[in-house]
Order: structure tokens, then C-alpha cells, then sequence
């Protein structure tokens, strides 16, 4: 599918730091598959079908920048020899139940994966190459070290390692950095021909409750940090739990300053905890260290609704976090079961409320968008 002469205008806008409205990103998984009927396994797989589709969502919600979510966080670990659980309606997701080191001496056995042959290592290599040749932006992704390790080695045992033997965490730690991560990170800089290109990694596993500051101190940024050491230009988000510490302000403040330090230009925080203490905290924070705000829109609220809250709830997003040097909103993840007229409804509401520069519009100025229906639309754009 081809993109339209002003969706390709608005990009170039967008990248060039000249929109004219608060930027919408979005992560569209099997959302994408559901509304194109096409199949899971296929559309992750087949680096074309898995592109037709996701430039034909991206259009037909008009969002700023394609996002070409794929799953993120299974990648290292499939190439590593993890099993994987694949269902008809939903993308794949680890098998928790046999996680690829159920020993500590698992470890020794497992050999860095071959990045041009290793589980679907190829398949996002081909989608990078495709966006590239086309003149897409796209981003280099991984999954960072604790959640990796998470992935491979289970959330308890790997909390057990943390707690009672700490040398077997960093172990592990230190070899999915070093010859997993960086290899794989520096293969997807090769294949857009952008050696320097910031690699961007996913840390959702590092999160209150499941980890406390300690951990994050210890176990968790200094593996970000030493992948900066070793290749540069290695950023880490996708933290949440923030609101689980909101009442001890030392350890809230402390936990937005471990984010800050592995993702220097931009914090992002995401709902349900910005929904639970309010966008203004991390706003101001932002605005003091002189950051670029990213506030990410529920997952349930955008599946669920009602419509008159989504729009409250961008409205206030916008007017608290454009106190920041510069705001992003960001859809957290655009569920299989949500309605496309709950997209559309909050796209316009940003569009609206989000005109730059962002001033205090009341909420009845806004007007509900007519929705084409994504059948409609595909008809007039020539299918996939």
C-alpha cells in the first residue's frame, strides 16, 4: 500500500520538528491483523505482509509515524532457543511455563544466536531493510537486559538469583548484554545502513511491584549503561509502576531519575499509573530537566471507553504535558478488542486540544469525528 502524498508530507513535518499539533504515536499490534483479516503467525513472519498491513492502519488512522510494532520483547529470546506460544487471535508471547533456563547451569549451554539465521531474527532484519529502501523511518529495537533476563529465565527464579545469589543475576546479565543485545542491536544498525542510529530498548519487566529501586539500581539501568559504553547511542523506556511509589516521594523521584538516566532526551510514563497520580508530576519533572515528555493513553480506556472520558482524558494530557520542552502522546497498546471509532475519537480529541502552540480549549469545543469504516476505506485505497 502506497502512503498518500499528505500522510508523507506529515511525516516529513513531523521529523523535521515543524507539526503544527501534539505528535500521536501508537503501538498497534493484533489490532493491526484483526482489522486487515489477516492471519497472527503470518503477519509476523512475512516481513511484506506484516508492512502491508501496518502501513494500511497507519494510514487509516492518520497517525504521525508508523510504528511497525512487531513483538518486541520475544525476539532475543526465540533466537536463543526459547519456546514460544502462538494463538489464532493473539501475536506470540514467551511460554512461561518452560522458561529456556530452568537451571542455573542451563546457562552454560546456550550459545549467542546467529543473527542472519537465528528464530524470526531475519524477519525483522527484512521489515528494517523494506522501511529503509522505501524511505520509512524506523527504529532499531530490542528487548533491555532485565527483561530479557525476565524472559529466559522466569520472573521468580530470576528474582530468586537477584535475591540469593546475586554473581549467577550479573552472570546472566552480563552474557545477554554482551553477546546477545550489542551483536543484535548493531546487526539492525547494519541493515538500515545507520551505524550510529540510537537503538531503542523495551523494559516493561523492570517495574514496581515486580522489582523495587535496588534492583533497578543494581540489576537493571547499569546493563543500559554498559551497552552505551560499548556501542553508544542505547536508550530504555517502558517503565511503569511509578504509582506504586508515588506516596514515598524520595523513591518516586528517584525511579523518574533511573528513567532519565537511561533515556536522556525523553521520559516516558504511561497509564495506568499517569492516570492514577495525574500527568502533572512527570510534566514538571520533565520541564526541570529539560526533557521531552512522552504520556502513554490506556490500554483499557481506549478499548473500552466511554468516548466522552477518552476525550477528557487526552484534553488533560495535553494541557498538564505541554508544560514539558515538548510533548508526545502515545497510545500504550491498541488492543484487539477495541472499537477504531475509540481511535479515531481520541486522535481528533489530541489533534484538537493539542493544537500547538497548546492553549486551554474547554472541553465542549470539540467535536466527534465522522469514522469511515476500514472496510470503506480500504476500498478506496486499493486493498492490501
Amino acid at each position: 500500500m502506497k502512503l498518500s502524498p499528505a500522510t508523507k508530507e506529515r511525516i516529513t513535518r513531523l521529523l523535521k520538528g515543524e507539526a503544527d499539533t501534539v505528535p500521536i504515536l501508537a503501538q498497534i499490534n493484533e489490532h493491526v491483523v484483526k482489522l486487515c483479516g489477516g492471519n497472527m503467525r503470518e503477519a509476523y513472519t512475512d516481513a511484506a505482509k506484516f508492512l502491508e498491513m501496518n502501513l494500511a492502519v497507519f494510514e487509516y488512522y492518520q497517525l504521525d509515524v508508523p510504528g511497525f510494532y512487531y513483538d518486541i520483547y520475544n525476539i532475543e529470546a526465540e533466537a536463543l532457543g526459547q519456546r514460544l506460544n502462538w494463538e489464532s487471535d493473539r501475536m506470540p508471547d514467551i511460554d512461561r511455563q518452560n522458561p529456556l533456563i530452568r537451571e542455573q547451569s542451563d546457562l552454560d549451554r546456550l550459545r549467542p544466536p546467529d543473527v542472519k539465521k537465528s528464530g524470526r531474527m531475519p524477519f525483522v532484519l527484512e521489515v528494517m531493510r523494506r522501511c529503509y529502501d522505501s524511505g520509512l523511518p524506523v527504529r532499531v529495537r530490542f528487548c533491555s537486559p532485565f527483561s530479557l533476563a525476565v524472559n529466559v529465565r522466569g520472573i521468580e527464579n530470576l528474582l530468586m538469583d537477584v535475591l540469593t545469589d546475586p554473581p549467577f543475576a550479573h552472570r546472566l546479565l552480563t552474557f545477554l548484554t554482551d553477546e546477545v543485545l550489542i551483536p543484535w542491536v548493531q546487526a539492525q544498525r547494519e541493515a538500515t545502513g545507520q551505524p550510529k542510529v540510537s537503538g531503542n530498548g523495551a523494559d516493561a519487566a523492570a517495574s514496581p511491584p515486580i522489582v523495587n529501586v535496588e534492583i533497578l539500581e543494581e540489576f537493571v539501568m547499569p546493563y543500559v549503561a554498559r551497552m552505551n559504553e560499548k556501542i553508544g547511542n542505547v536508550t530504555s523506556m517502558g517503565y511503569w509502576g511509578y504509582s506504586y511509589l508515588y506516596h514515598h516521594p524520595e523513591k518516586f523521584y528517584k525511579m523518574l531519575g533511573l528513567m532519565a538516566s537511561v533515556s536522556p532526551g525523553a521520559l516516558m510514563c504511561l497509564d495506568p499509573d499517569v492516570a492514577k497520580t495525574g500527568p502533572e508530576p512527570y510534566a514538571e519533572y520533565a520541564r526541570g530537566k529539560k526533557m521531552s515528555l512522552m504520556l502513554g493513553l490506556g490500554t483499557l480506556l481506549l478499548q473500552d471507553g466511554p468516548l466522552p472520558k477518552i476525550v477528557e482524558q487526552c484534553r488533560r494530557y495535553v494541557l498538564a504535558g505541554a508544560r514539558a520542552e515538548r510533548l508526545v502522546m502515545f497510545f500504550n497498546d491498541v488492543s484487539i478488542h477495541t472499537p477504531p471509532q475509540n481511535v479515531h475519537t481520541a486522535i481528533a480529541a489530541i489533534r484538537h486540544f493539542g493544537k500547538l502552540p497548546v492553549e486551554e480549549r474547554p472541553l465542549e469545543s470539540f467535536q466527534y469525528p465522522e469514522v469511515e469504516p476500514f472496510e470503506s476505506f480500504m476500498g478506496r485505497y486499493g486493498g492490501l
